[in-house]
């Protein structure tokens, strides 16, 4: 299995990048927030999770372990693939996911483009205690995540668009949600929201 990659970053599109690492070119697929912390790098280290299937092979890339770690309780759930995965982490930082997750809101988690309510609640389901001791502050290495805020998970949709937005326009998603977070409401739609972080 491949842990990891290191060498020149080029940015294909928008969940596509290319690792080149001694002159072989990895391709691998990523989610929108790990594309965002790409751009503008010549070189970086990227966490990897190899696919193996009977009609290819997928590698798919990760900035930080703490998504990977997300990205792995994600396709642990019955329905959801690494695709999938990759989408959901696209839509929501892990830290708000392990949030939402936590306190059961399926209204946060069908926010997140292609994701249903169904899916949702089997996330909820399959995934609750994993994440509940990490969002009370317990450190969980396995998870991999600390000092989750619960109170940063009551995003609208306009919000959840805005830091996409933001993020495609080279602001890292972390600090793109601190903006939103910082500066909407809940009535702001996505061009009032972006006016206000910019």
């Amino acid at each position: 299995m491949i842990y990891s990659l290191s060498g020149k970053i080029n940015i294909v599109d928008e969940n596509v990048a290319t690792v080149d690492v001694n002159g072989v070119a990895y391709e691998v697929i990523c989610s929108s927030s790990t594309i965002g912390d790409l751009s503008g790098k010549q070189s970086a280290t990227v966490y990897t999770y190899l696919q193996v299937r009977e009609d290819g092979v997928s590698l798919f890339g990760f900035s930080s372990l703490e998504e990977k770690k997300m990205f792995l309780n994600l396709i642990s759930v019955s329905g959801i693939g690494p695709k999938m995965a990759i989408s959901i982490l696209s839509g929501i930082t892990p830290k708000m996911l392990a949030g939402a997750v936590a306190n059961s809101n399926v209204a946060v988690l069908t926010k997140i483009k292609g994701l249903g309510k169904k899916t949702a609640e089997r996330l909820v389901l399959e995934l609750k205690e994993k994440v509940e001791s990490v969002v009370k502050g317990e450190n969980n290495p396995i998870d991999g995540f600390t000092q989750v805020k619960v109170e940063d998970i009551s995003f609208t949709q306009e919000m959840l668009d805005a830091v996409a937005i933001l993020t495609e326009l080279g602001i890292k998603k972390e600090e793109a949600t601190k903006m939103v977070k910082s500066k909407a409401t809940a009535e702001d739609k996505v061009e009032e929201i972006i006016r206000k972080c910019l």
